[in-house]
């Protein structure tokens, strides 16, 4: 059977950017550095301990405090999150992302370059 890939909120998001700088942390840490988001302590420990459940973090316990940490890393979580996206919205077809990215008016001659050469690199190795 296939491993279910784990979608993560964008609360889980912002909770794993400081565990995957930080490597471990406690609940205080993690909130202490989400800046800009308004959340609760109790919220805060509440993800984290679901984030354990859902064996997105891991949790050692040293004295009276629990420290948390990635079981995943971000790499892993951004094919995931990718992946997911491919499915939903093109269908899994990753030649249709790219006509469509190729193709939007964001899209600068200078990315065209980086992206023919990366092509290029992918088609030596």
């Amino acid at each position: 059977m296939a491993k279910k890939e784990k979608s993560l909120s964008t609360f889980e998001w912002q909770i794993m950017e400081i565990l995957w700088k930080r490597g471990k942390a406690t609940v205080r840490d993690v909130f202490d550095n989400l800046s800009g988001i308004e959340r609760a302590y109790t919220t805060v420990q509440t993800y984290m301990e679901r984030m354990v459940t859902k064996k997105i973090l891991g949790k050692e316990k040293i004295g009276p405090v629990n420290l948390y940490f990635p079981q995943i890393t971000k790499d892993q979580s951004l094919l995931s999150e990718t992946r997911h996206f491919l499915n939903k919205s093109f269908g899994g077809s990753l030649p249709r992302l790219a006509a469509f990215l190729i193709n939007s008016d964001d899209i600068s001659e200078q990315d065209l370059e980086r992206i023919k050469t990366m092509i290029e690199e992918r088609e030596k190795s």
